[in-house]
């Protein structure tokens, strides 16, 4: 289970979004039902599917660990086996109501959810997101075309936060046996199958 960093705690706790609303939200029935049939999914996929994980050496603490969206999904998969080993791995999060069932799969599998606004809202939260990166136990996963794309179209907030961090930037692409691909939206949204293969090949950019 993730555990807060002695220092600079209190920055990551004023990136976990209005708690309040968020509780709220959560309490309703409707995403209740979703979260757990969500949760469910991830734990049949977690027990049958098979994960591979290419140059794993690359992964440690103190990254900015970057991916693209189409694969935030598998991302939050594979912290089950790296959360084993490290301890600091927080995602950056919207904070709208998607972000709460992503909040709590990263929770169930071993990372923590940062909440950060979209649009101008982010550039308040930008101070904040770089007070927490400057810690160095601290990975940070950030899709490189999130969080609306366009499609496999870097930002600059990876390459912003590493280098105001001094931290190394560690990439990884994923390739898949048997998924399903949600084709209508922006990011070609991934989603493994059962019995399916995941594999993740890490890269130091």
């Amino acid at each position: 289970m993730w555990k807060k960093p002695d220092r600079n705690s209190e920055g990551i706790a004023e990136l976990k979004g209005d708690r309040k609303l968020i509780q709220k939200r959560k309490a309703r029935w409707r995403f209740k039902l979703l979260n757990a049939c969500f949760l469910t999914y991830t734990k049949l996929i977690l027990k049958t599917c098979k994960f591979e994980m290419i140059n794993k050496e690359l992964f440690r603490d103190g990254i900015m660990f970057a991916f693209w969206h189409e694969d935030c999904y598998s991302m939050e998969l594979i912290l089950k086996e790296l959360s084993k080993t490290y301890s600091h791995i927080c995602a950056i999060v919207t904070a709208n109501t998607r972000g709460d069932y992503i909040e709590d799969t990263l929770r169930h599998n071993g990372g923590e959810a940062l909440r950060i606004p979209d649009g101008m809202e982010m550039k308040t939260a930008f101070k904040k997101m770089l007070e927490a990166v400057k810690q160095p136990e601290l990975t940070m996963a950030v899709a490189f075309d999130g969080p609306s794309g366009p499609y496999h179209e870097p930002k600059k907030l990876v390459f912003m936060l590493a280098k105001e961090s001094q931290k190394e930037v560690v990439y990884s692409h994923f390739t898949y046996k048997r998924v399903f691909r949600l084709k209508k939206r922006w990011d070609k949204y991934v989603i493994p199958l059962p019995f399916s293969r995941v594999t993740a090949h890490f890269e130091s950019l």
